[in-house]
């Protein structure tokens, strides 16, 4: 086995270097485990430590060849690994490299860490810029150094979101280097995880020792009182900050509970007037810490009291200080989280008053202090947060109105920083809120508009930046929204598009993480709506086959958590929509049999959410189809029945709804009722919108005489 200098040369773009830093100390430094020292493999003798390994790519050759000094250094390795992204996929010197370690016949040592892009996008039309894999680690390389047709499959470990992630991947990588099993690497790791985890609970508890120690210290003098009290807030500060986010990173937050109570505890002792305002000030942040911690776990109670004493504390410190903006935002900050609290506990008046005692003071920072963007975003925030509660109550017009606030403050802040895609993202979803809103408010036109340009400011953002798949999965949503109000407005064919967009996005990211439950979700949704577009087509056979692949993706989300809401009420809707289909192409026995299995799952739902508004509207549709199919039987009185319970469903909607969606399943059972005068009022209504949904329309219209199939026949009336 011949003998290296280096045990690994890292090839990479500069752009890339921040990977490169990381990846260079963390093969140096991590602790080989002792027991594997010495151990003979594939890839030679394990050594103690990986180092040194070869990074230098400061200081390019100006010609066209790499040089000397990189010619040796890659000689003298005996591994080459390749950092991959779009930026390295388009470096002449990385793919230089790559060709000039294979061409001294080490082929099978060359190791990818792909951490932006798609490997061999090249080859997926469209896509061709996503590419991180140069020439040559895509194809085989000659003895004489150039590319082959010959595909070759490097061995890769890839550290993007949803993928190994940057633990795995740094082990995958490690395997390969020291030639041993990736799994035997993983265990050990985890035993080493598990051994600091111990230490992390045994340091927090002993800092809380030390906490409970300074604070009775603290009764010997007072400078002596006050440095000790500042270490040990300092220390509860720490362990509820960079802890928290450490212990988070693990899945270990239970480990705080601890830490939480002795704070308290701590805190309480102390009593709130400590004469000192930097302690005051950093007690206050400590307490919205350990607010966040409890809100965390679930346990609002204890949030909401610590929320209050950082309430207290910030105020009294503004008191003192009238004139500093940031006492006056750790007031705002506390009311924020205290709504928050109450939002959570379904407290919506409370929820309110927070967020509005909250916004004026943000109002009046951010108008002092206009540079602060960190303020800004706060307001803009605020408006958000008295938006959401306002839209839970109903409260439409309100919600338009605070959220037209935050496109405003957005795009004031775009004009000051156009170069700034974080933002153009936040005037997405600020676009994104005004169209929902705008929809239900029955202003189909303006919530078309805000769709459209939510999704013409994402498609803007993915083509700068193409790996970012938060942005694509929020174009997916803004596409099938687009679809919904396509549809709403009879226009088939642009919502067919919109729909298979977002299947497109939503099938991309399963292939690339099967077992994220929400990507099986969103994927599950976007088969049902499409398949709705196709039975309203007429394409009944692919509508079939869309249903029976949500249904089976909401069942394997509901076998892993079989109390996922968002996959029982995805799983009832395509049971319904089943039940159309069945009924639409003659299948009554069927139709029943999913209609009222529908019905029965949106009846769980209600009687556990007795306002969900959603459910209501799914158990109105169900009861409706259920009197079309007894009608249809010739039992009129159990067709009476199913449509006064399909009414009766939708009062938690109340005489003031504007949604259309809403508004024609009410006027249908209103006309099926037979209360034509109440019916065409609400028809009168839809048509002002300019909605024209093909189910609606099946009954809402004169329908051709020779029309005799489905529930048209037995809906049929005019206007």
């Amino acid at each position: 086995m011949p003998q290296f200098k280096y045990h690994a040369f890292i090839s990479y773009s500069h752009v890339d270097r921040r990977w490169a830093d990381w990846l260079h100390k963390a093969l140096e430094t991590y602790p080989i485990p002792q027991r594997l020292v010495g151990r003979r493999t594939a890839a030679g003798t394990i050594p103690k430590k990986l180092a040194p390994i070869f990074r230098d790519r400061d200081e390019l050759p100006s010609a066209h060849d790499l040089g000397g000094k990189v010619d040796e250094a890659l000689a003298q390795s005996a591994s080459l690994v390749v950092i991959c992204s779009p930026h390295a996929a388009a470096s002449r010197w990385v793919d230089a490299e790559v060709r000039a370690f294979k061409r001294l016949g080490r082929e099978g040592r060359v190791f990818c860490l792909v951490v932006e892009g798609e490997p061999n996008a090249s080859d997926m039309p469209g896509r061709e810029a996503e590419e991180c894999f140069v020439p040559a680690l895509r194809y085989r390389v000659g003895a004489d150094g150039v590319a082959t047709t010959e595909r070759a499959e490097p061995i890769a470990a890839d550290a993007r979101p949803g993928k190994d992630g940057k633990t795995n991947a740094k082990l995958k990588l490690l395997s390969g280097l020291l030639g041993v099993g990736f799994d035997e690497l993983r265990q050990r790791e985890q035993q080493r995880r598990t051994r600091r985890l111990a230490w992390v609970a045994a340091l927090a508890i002993l800092g809380m020792l030390l906490a409970t120690g300074l604070a009775v210290a603290a009764l010997k003098g007072r400078e002596q009182a006050r440095f000790q009290r500042e270490q040990a807030e300092n220390l509860v500060g720490f362990m509820l900050g960079n802890l928290r986010d450490k212990l988070e990173a693990v899945n270990r937050l239970d480990i705080l509970d601890e830490v939480a109570d002795h704070a308290m505890g701590y805190f309480d002792a102390q009593g709130e007037d400590s004469g000192d305002d930097e302690l005051g000030a950093k007690r206050a942040e400590a307490l919205l810490l350990i607010g966040r911690v409890r809100m965390g776990q679930g346990k609002y109670e204890q949030a909401e009291k610590a929320f209050d004493g950082s309430l207290r504390l910030a105020s009294a410190l503004a008191e003192s200080q009238p004139a500093d903006p940031a006492r006056k935002i750790a007031i705002a900050d506390a009311h924020s989280w205290l709504g928050q609290t109450a939002w959570q506990r379904g407290d919506l008046k409370s929820a309110l008053a927070h967020f509005e005692a909250a916004q004026p003071i943000v109002d009046g920072v951010v108008t002092a202090n206009p540079d602060n963007k960190d303020w800004l975003s706060r307001l803009y925030w605020s408006h958000y947060n008295i938006g959401h509660v306002f839209e839970q109550r109903g409260d439409l017009r309100a919600a338009l109105r605070e959220y037209n606030v935050v496109l405003d403050l957005i795009k004031n802040r775009i004009s000051a920083d156009p170069g700034n895609d974080a933002l153009k993202a936040e005037l997405a979803n600020a676009h994104d809120a005004l169209g929902q809103v705008n929809y239900a408010l029955g202003n189909l036109a303006v919530a078309e508009k805000h769709y459209g340009d939510e999704q013409r400011l994402l498609l803007w953002l993915i083509d700068r930046r193409p790996g970012n798949n938060v942005w694509k999965r929020d174009l997916a949503f803004a596409e099938t929204f687009l679809a919904q109000i396509a549809e709403a407005r009879g226009h088939s064919d642009v919502a067919n598009e919109s729909l298979k967009r977002a299947m497109q996005i939503g099938e991309e990211f399963l292939s690339s993480d099967a077992d994220d439950m929400d990507k099986v979700g969103d994927l599950a949704s976007y088969c049902r709506r499409l398949a709705r577009n196709l039975r309203l087509r007429g394409d009944t056979a692919a509508a079939a086959s869309l249903l029976n692949r949500a249904d089976a993706l909401y069942a394997r989300i509901l076998t892993k958590s079989p109390e996922d809401v968002r996959a029982e009420g995805g799983k009832a809707a395509t049971t319904l929509e089943q039940a159309r289909l069945a009924w639409q192409i003659g299948d009554t026995v069927k139709s029943r049999a999913n209609v009222l299995a529908a019905r029965d799952s949106y009846a769980t739902f209600l009687r556990e959410r007795k306002d969900d508004r959603s459910a209501a509207l799914g158990m109105a549709r169900a009861q409706l189809l259920l009197g079309v199919i007894d009608d249809s039987a010739g039992n009129s009185r159990r067709a009476m029945s199913a449509w006064a319970h399909g009414l009766e469903a939708m009062r938690v909607f109340g005489a003031d709804s504007r949604d259309p969606d809403q508004i024609a399943v009410q006027a249908e059972l209103l006309h099926r009722l037979g209360r034509e005068s109440d019916a065409g009022r609400l028809v009168a209504r839809l048509d002002a919108m300019g909605y024209r949904d093909r189910d609606y329309m099946a009954w809402a219209m004169p329908v051709p005489p020779s029309r005799t199939s489905g529930s048209a026949e037995v809906a049929r009336r005019g206007h």
